[in-house]
C-alpha cells in the first residue's frame, strides 16, 4: 500500500465540518476501482490534512488517484462548494 498525504482548504479558512464528516464525503465520492483501503483526515485552523492508503502500483498513480477523489467530492458535494486542494 502507498501513502498520499494532501491538505483540503475551505474558503476564507472556515469550515463547519468535522475531520470524520469530511473523511464520510471523501469515502462517498470514492470508487472501488480507485483502490483506497483507508482515509485519515486531521482539522487544523485552517485547513485539514488528510492521509489517504491506496493499493496503487506507484506512488505518482495514489497521488493522482487521492487528487481525483478530492476534487470529485469538492465537485458534487455542497457543502465542499469553494474547497481547494492544497
Amino acid at each position: 500500500m502507498l501513502l498520499t498525504r494532501i491538505a483540503l482548504r475551505p474558503p476564507r479558512g472556515d469550515y463547519d465540518l468535522s475531520a470524520s464528516e469530511l473523511t464520510d464525503l471523501l469515502w462517498l465520492n470514492a470508487a472501488e476501482a480507485d483502490g483506497i483501503r483507508h482515509i485519515r483526515a486531521r482539522a487544523f485552523a485552517e485547513q485539514v490534512e488528510v492521509a489517504v492508503f491506496t493499493i496503487a502500483s506507484e506512488q505518482a498513480i495514489s497521488d493522482y488517484i487521492v487528487q481525483r477523489v478530492c476534487q470529485r467530492a469538492i465537485r458534487s458535494v455542497p457543502a465542499l462548494r469553494g474547497w481547494t486542494v492544497t
